[in-house]
Formats: C-alpha cells, structure tokens, sequence
C-alpha cells in the first residue's frame, strides 16, 4: 500500500508553544525545544523526494485517468479491498494490520486502492484479451475461482503423542479448550490467545491434510486429534467455517482479462515513470540521500 511513519503515545498541546525567535514548538527532548522547522528540514531530508515522487505519480496518473474517461467506483473499491482481506480473521483485523504495520487508517487505505486500481486500469487500457485467452485460463485454473472454504481453528500442541492423548482424554471428559491450551500448548504464537490459530484455507500446502480433513468433518466446538505436525502433536477444536459465496462467472472472466492483460502490460512504476515525463512533472530541488 505504501509506507507511513506512525509514532504512539505523543499528545500535542493546543494553542502551540513558540520559541524566543517565534518559530513553532513541535516537541521537546527533556529540555530541550524541537522546532517545527527542524521537524521539516529531518522530514525533507529524509523521505523528502520520495514524497514529491509521490504527489507527481498521483497528479500524473489521475491527469492520465481523465483523459482516458477511467474513473473507479467505490463499489470496486471495496470489492477489491474484500479479495484483499482473504486471508485475515475479520475485516478488523485487516484494518489493524494496515494501521499497525503501515499506519494507513480505513480512509487511507481505501484511497490507496483506488489509485492502485486507477493505475492498472490505465496500464490494460490498449490491451486486447481474448475470449479463447480468457476461457483457456479458466480452464487450466479452475480451482482458484471455487468458492473459498475457511475453518477457524484453535490447537494445542504438545512434543509428544501421549501427552496429546492425555490432554484429548481430559478434553473428552469436560476440561476446557482454552484453558488447556493456554496451561500446556508449546505453540507460543496461539497459546496466549487460548490456541487461537485464526482462519485457514481447507487446502492449505502448509498443513497436515490429515488434520484439514478432519477439520472438514467436524461440527463447530468439536475436538479431534492428535495430529502430527512437524514432529509435534497436535489436538484441533473447530470454533466456525466460513464459506465464500461464489462469485459470478463475468465476474471472473473480469478478473481474469484484468490478469491476463496486466501480465502482458509493462511494470507499473515504469508506468508511473513514463507518466511523470508524459505530464512534464519535474522536481525543482536537490534533496540529498538520507
């Protein structure tokens, strides 16, 4: 999506404070005062033409976009930012990754799927993709377009399979799942959230097929298990399923003209390139490396 710098835990005081020599007081480090032009010459210097770069791209794709009548709608906006959150527990969870790992907010990452989308549509526009393309793709990769099935699953994970037995025994007659997991997972990642592995794919490469299968005939809160897995064993609980609703078929054959077209198009920073100098943007400034 982009990278943004996101610092925690800072209030700002309001009306600003101002140095003997009037310049605006953004910070202090123990005594000492951090003016707002020292802010801005550290930001200069350091992300300062990758931002202009990126004003330029934006003004140069949207000109781009205008004059080629591309205009995206948020319907599609949101429709790729839900292909987008395959994969995450929830909507939630998405927008806080995009939040804590890239310091984009909702609104941020929704503008930055447009310009994304934006782009592409520009960069496809002169290509042709045919029906006989888009059948031949269809058919040669049908299982990426079925209907996706998740489970939600929780585990415990223990070295040995008589430990596991052991634990399954004790599931059997009535001792709680995330209390166990929390007291005798080694699974570090899921033990502190009650074994909580969040959603994964019914065939997911990376699992146990066996420990998948199972998974596919249990009812929501069954347990089953042990499963080896990475020379562990592990017991699984089944808390939901969650099942796609299958998409349209010109919806795919949408998709898959987009992809075929984007494959054959030229790298889309080369485009934003070829844009900045079709547009005559140019930068005015030296700003030395950081």
């Amino acid at each position: 999506m982009g990278g943004m710098i996101l610092f925690r835990g800072l209030k700002p005081l309001n009306p600003p404070l101002l140095t003997e020599e009037g310049r605006k007081i953004v910070a202090y480090f123990q005594d000492e005062q951090i003016s707002e032009s020292e802010w801005v010459q550290e930001l200069k210097r350091k992300h300062g033409q990758e931002i202009l770069v990126h004003i330029l791209n934006r003004k140069a794709v949207y000109e781009e976009a205008s004059s080629l009548s591309i205009d995206i709608s948020p319907e599609e906006v949101a429709s790729e930012l839900k292909r987008d959150m395959i994969g995450y527990d929830s909507e939630e969870a998405y927008y806080y990754e995009m939040e804590t790992q890239l310091g984009l907010s909702p609104e941020d990452v929704a503008t930055e799927m447009h310009y994304r989308l934006t782009l592409q549509e520009i960069a496809i526009s002169e290509i042709d993709i045919t029906e006989a393309e888009i059948d031949n793709y269809f058919e040669e990769n049908k299982d990426q377009f079925e209907a996706r099935k998740q489970f939600q699953l929780s585990i415990i994970k223990v070295a040995s399979q008589a430990s596991a037995e052991d634990i399954l025994d004790q599931l059997e007659d009535g001792a709680d799942f995330t209390q166990m997991a929390k007291e005798y997972s080694t699974d570090v990642t899921s033990r502190d959230k009650g074994g909580r592995i969040g959603a994964v794919e019914w065939n997911d490469p990376f699992l146990p097929q066996k420990m998948l299968s199972a998974a596919d005939s249990l009812k929501i809160n069954d347990i089953a298990g042990p499963f080896e897995w990475d020379h562990d064993y592990v017991i699984i609980q089944l808390t939901d399923i969650v099942v796609e609703e299958q998409e349209d078929i010109r919806d795919i054959h949408m998709t898959i003209r987009k992809q075929l077209a984007l494959n054959e198009s030229i790298p889309l920073t080369q485009l934003e390139n070829n844009l900045r100098d079709k547009y005559e943007a140019r930068l005015m400034v030296y700003i030395p490396p950081a």
